[in-house]
C-alpha cells in the first residue's frame, strides 16, 4: 500500500490537452505538478493506482489498432522518492547481495585472522604463546581488554623496551621494539690513524701519545701506544683511552651524471661517521668527469 501512494509522471499529447485535463478531473482522478511543455503537450503526475485508469480513458492506438483517442499518453521516468519502488525492485538483488556482505563483514571483524609483527621477530615464538593463553589466536573471535595484561608479560622479556598489541581489520599488530643500547667492550691494542690529515687535538687519558698537535698523520700510522712508562723506565701494558681530531682534505676525479652524483660518491669513499663534520666541499666539471674537493674535521676514538 506504501508504494501505491507514489506518483507517476505523464505526458499527455493532443490538441488542446488541457481538456484531457477534465475528462480526468470528472473520472475523479487526482493530478499533481501540472506543466504545459508545449502547445499540444502537458506534463502532469497523478497517483500509480490512478495511472492504469489514465491509459483505459486514453488507450495508446499503437496496441489498440481498433480504438481512437485524441490524446496519447506516455509514461515519464520518475524522479526522486518516486523512482524508490522501481529502483528496488530493479535492484533487488544487488541490495540483497550488499546487505549481505555488510554483515558478513561487521561479524567477520570479530575474528582474527593472523598476526604481524613490527618491529622486531626475535621474540616471535613467545608472542604467539602469551597471545593464545590470553585468548587470541587465528581463527577466533578476539577477546579486547588484555591488550595491557599481553603488553606487560611481553616487557618481561630481555631487552624489550616497548610493546604495543592491537586489533586492525582481520589481523592482530603485534609491536616489539628493543633496548639500542649494548654494553661497550674495551678494545685492545694501539691506537691508529683512519684518515689523512693534521692532527688538531688528541686527548689521552690512559695510554702514550705518540703524535703532537700539528703534526701530519697518514692513516694508518700509530697515534697513541698502549702502553707507559714507569718512573724506572719500564713499559706497562694498558688499554688506550684517547680522541684525536684530524683537519683532512680529500680530493678526487669522479665520473659521475651530476654534481650531486659526484658528491654522493666522494662522500661514500670518504667513509664518514655520525661524529665526523664536513666542513666545505668544492666540485667542478672537467671534461667527463667532476673534481671533487672536500674539507672535513675526522674525530677517531679508542674506548672513549
Amino acid at each position: 500500500m506504501l508504494f501505491g501512494n507514489f506518483r507517476q509522471r505523464l505526458l499527455i499529447e493532443g490538441i488542446m490537452p488541457e481538456r484531457a485535463l477534465l475528462r480526468l478531473r470528472r473520472e475523479k482522478i487526482a493530478v499533481y505538478h501540472v506543466k504545459k511543455t508545449g502547445k499540444t503537450q502537458i506534463l502532469l503526475s497523478v497517483k500509480r493506482k490512478d495511472a492504469e485508469k489514465v491509459f483505459a480513458i486514453y488507450p495508446n492506438v499503437c496496441y489498440n489498432g481498433t480504438a481512437y483517442s485524441p490524446y496519447t499518453v506516455k509514461k515519464i521516468g520518475e524522479k526522486g522518492l518516486n523512482r524508490l519502488p522501481e529502483f528496488v525492485k530493479n535492484r533487488s538483488g544487488f541490495l540483497l547481495g550488499a546487505l549481505l556482505f555488510a554483515a558478513l563483514t561487521l561479524f567477520a571483524d570479530g575474528f582474527v585472522f593472523g598476526v604481524d609483527f613490527v618491529g622486531t621477530e626475535v621474540y616471535a615464538r613467545e608472542a604467539y604463546a602469551t597471545l593464545e593463553q590470553n585468548g587470541v589466536k587465528p581463527f577466533s573471535r578476539y577477546k579486547s581488554g588484555k591488550e595491557d595484561l599481553i603488553c606487560a608479560q611481553l616487557l618481561a622479556l630481555d631487552n624489550v623496551e616497548f610493546c604495543s598489541v592491537k586489533k586492525s581489520g582481520f589481523r592482530v599488530r603485534v609491536e616489539i621494539r628493543l633496548a639500542s643500547f649494548e654494553k661497550a667492550k674495551a678494545q685492545d691494542g694501539a691506537m691508529w690513524a683512519k684518515h689523512t690529515g693534521e692532527l688538531i687535538a688528541l686527548t689521552v687519558l690512559r695510554g702514550t701519545a705518540l703524535k703532537k698537535i700539528g703534526e701530519k698523520v697518514t692513516a694508518g700510522e700509530e697515534l697513541v701506544g698502549d702502553w707507559f712508562s714507569t718512573e724506572s723506565g719500564e713499559q706497562v701494558r694498558v688499554q688506550i683511552i684517547a680522541r684525536a681530531r684530524i683537519a683532512c682534505v680529500y680530493e678526487a676525479e669522479i665520473s659521475a651524471e651530476d654534481e650531486e652524483s659526484a658528491f654522493a660518491a666522494a662522500y661514500l669513499a670518504l667513509g664518514l661517521t655520525e661524529h665526523d663534520e664536513i666542513k666545505s666541499r668544492e666540485i667542478e666539471r672537467a671534461g667527463e668527469v667532476f673534481r671533487v674537493k672536500i674539507t672535513y674535521t675526522a674525530t677517531e676514538s679508542l674506548n672513549l
